[in-house]
């Protein structure tokens, strides 16, 4: 029994909107959602970032607006573009130590 997984079938900008205010999901500026939901795409926004709000195939908690996910996904972006900044320096540093320690200990071809 290979039953093949149904999918969604793709819907525009307005009806995602409408479909998230099916689900309860408070919409207080419907152009700033539209232009969010173009940019970011509701799969990346929605999908990733309503964990927590609503229970899955459920309606959102009360109170949860569009907004609040947004920012849920804009401090994310903001806290990865600091984190990997940070680590990109340590894998530097490590690189180097490691390129250095095998260069002492084995020669500059080791």
């Amino acid at each position: 029994m290979n039953e093949k997984k149904k999918h969604q079938p793709p819907m525009t900008i307005d009806e995602q909107v409408e479909n998230l205010r099916s689900l309860g999901l408070i919409i207080n500026d419907e152009e700033y959602a539209k232009k969010i939901l173009n940019d970011v795409s509701y799969f990346r926004l929605i999908k990733a970032y309503s964990l927590g709000f609503k229970p899955k195939n459920g309606h959102y908690n009360n109170g949860v607006t569009f907004e609040r996910i947004v920012k849920l996904y804009l401090f994310n972006a903001n806290f990865r573009h600091i984190t990997f900044a940070e680590i990109e320096k340590i894998e530097v540093n490590v690189r180097c130590r490691i390129a250095n320690y095998f260069a002492e200990t084995y020669g500059v071809l080791g």
